[in-house]
């Protein structure tokens, strides 16, 4: 993998007014034009952390059943790869639907893990974390088959300008929105020896093999395999 950067990695709870409380901290803090990729420890964050090398790679824990399985892949990866990586927590379980929250799905999903308003959610959080130390680009792992309304160019050209009009200026990329998840892979060349680490389930904290996330991760470690990259 050659030569690594330090691992640096903050935890920050959120408790409502009380605002931000510091978890462990170590390494630098406070870098100008910063970008942050929203990593979830999957496949395509994943593909887009080697790919681009941010400056943080953030992963939040919202609540949501597979979260701590997402975290723990996250740090691998950004430990792999020498990013710094941040987790945020806040707690919104009871505000959210189908699988990823364990309750019915919601009759306006297009798919079972469906969570009403995640990407604005996340995107908004990152900014709020991140404007004071110069953040400049969120960017966020949508691709071309994404099926949810926040995966899709509308939304994204859409929050970027929302963003845009704000203190700071902050854009929001999709760098890999027109591209398939295979593309990503080729184009990132993202290492298969890493896909390992890679964690994609809807339901818990471990793959449950079956859930959405679960068959795609499935499908595109077979495609790296046959690609023997």
């Amino acid at each position: 993998m050659g030569c690594r950067r330090t691992h640096d990695v903050r935890r920050i709870w959120l408790r409502g007014a009380a605002g931000f409380r510091d978890g462990c901290l170590s390494g630098r803090l406070g870098e100008l034009l910063l970008r942050v990729l929203l990593f979830s420890g999957g496949i395509d964050s994943s593909a887009l952390a080697y790919w681009l090398r941010p400056d943080v790679c953030l992963t939040v824990d919202y609540g949501h059943r597979p979260a701590s399985g997402e975290v723990a892949a996250a740090a691998s990866i950004c430990s792999e790869l020498g990013l710094r990586h941040e987790v945020i927590f806040v707690d919104l379980r009871h505000l959210g639907s189908g699988s990823l929250a364990g309750t019915p799905v919601s009759g306006l999903a297009r798919a079972e893990e469906w969570w009403p308003y995640r990407n604005q959610m996340l995107i908004t959080l990152a900014g709020m974390r991140f404007l004071s130390e110069g953040l400049r680009e969120i960017v966020i792992g949508a691709v071309s088959t994404d099926v949810h309304s926040d995966g899709r160019s509308p939304f994204l050209r859409g929050i970027s300008r929302l963003m845009s009009l704000q203190e700071g200026q902050v854009a929001v990329l999709a760098p890999a929105r027109r591209l398939s998840p295979e593309r990503l892979l080729d184009v990132s060349e993202f290492p298969a020896d890493l896909l390992g680490l890679t964690f994609s389930c809807h339901t818990m904290e471990f793959p449950c093999g079956t859930c959405r996330g679960c068959i795609k991760h499935a499908e595109l470690s077979n495609y790296m395999r046959r690609g023997a990259r």
